[in-house]
């Protein structure tokens, strides 16, 4: 395999995994705009459950972002100036 193969198939999986991340974030929103939406509907109180199952949908979506982020760089404080004791 050359150089120039692997740097495509590189390319590819990163957009495939970006892409992935994408709709995994919408997907976590979309889930718990409609658990909220549920919750709403059996106990009659409408925004408010929708509202907060929203915002866990979201912070889902950005903990899937970091989980990603990390996996990609490694771990957190990777080439700062830390130094050992």
């Amino acid at each position: 395999m050359s150089e120039e193969e692997g740097s495509k198939k590189s390319f590819f999986k990163v957009f495939i995994e970006a892409s992935a991340l994408g709709i995994n974030f919408v997907l976590c929103v979309i889930i718990g705009i409609g658990l909220g939406y549920l919750v709403d509907k059996l106990v009659g109180s409408f925004p408010t459950f929708s509202i907060i199952f929203l915002a866990a949908g979201f912070a889902a979506g950005i903990r899937e972002i970091f989980r990603y982020l990390k996996k990609v760089h490694g771990s957190y404080g990777q080439g700062s100036n830390k130094k050992d004791k």
